[in-house]
């Protein structure tokens, strides 16, 4: 019989791509986030906790010092 896997705090869902080579799991996307709705998910790499809520507004993305994170797969009305 299979084990189940593990649920992480990470969503299937997420627009947000994070470079794991390149973040520095400084948090500052986290904590910069005006929507709250990232994370520091396993191995201290930021995650969309809470998807639904995010306004795509690309802050993480700007503020992330390494640029290791983009956004993807964004909703076609917001593209």
């Amino acid at each position: 019989m299979k084990t189940p896997k593990k649920k992480t705090a990470e969503s299937p869902y997420s627009w947000l791509e994070v470079d794991r080579k390149k973040c520095s799991r400084c948090s500052l996307c986290v904590e910069m986030c005006p929507m709250d709705v990232l994370r520091m998910g396993e191995e201290k790499v930021p995650c969309m906790r809470y998807p639904d809520d995010c306004w795509y507004c690309d802050v993480c993305v700007s503020i992330c010092p390494k640029k290791a994170i983009t956004l993807k797969g964004l909703p076609y009305l917001i593209r």
